[in-house]
């Protein structure tokens, strides 16, 4: 079983995103677009810090526990698994923020890239 590594200083505490609800209501639904977009992009900022985190944490890992001439390779399984979770978790603020520049046609645009990053990653990883 593997530990998870401490968390990040990159995460998005809940005062942030109180902070966020407080500034949309004090400016009005008229910058309602900005104070989402502004959030979404802390979220991606903390998630790509997590996975990035992980990582490092996995691959020190593999560096540690292989002998030198071997080389671990990553069980299919586990590779779907890990881009699954990224891949509905990268979901939502993509979607928001699909969904704010072009509605519905957005949130399509959105979901067809993370589907195709998703087949690309686990094919190429397959080959």
């Amino acid at each position: 079983m593997t530990t998870v590594p401490a968390r990040t200083t990159a995460h998005l505490p809940t005062d942030d995103i109180a902070t966020s609800l407080k500034t949309s209501r004090e400016l009005g639904p008229d910058y309602d677009d900005a104070v989402a977009a502004s959030l979404a992009e802390h979220l991606e900022a903390a998630i790509d810090a997590r996975v990035r985190a992980e990582v490092a944490h996995q691959l020190t890992q593999i560096k540690t526990t292989a002998h030198p001439t071997q080389r671990r390779r990553v069980d299919g399984s586990v590779l779907r698994l890990v881009m699954g979770i990224l891949c509905l978790v990268a979901a939502i603020p993509v979607t928001i923020v699909g969904g704010y520049v072009a509605d519905g046609a957005g949130v399509l645009v959105a979901f067809a890239g993370i589907i195709g990053f998703y087949l690309v990653t686990v094919w190429g990883a397959d080959r």
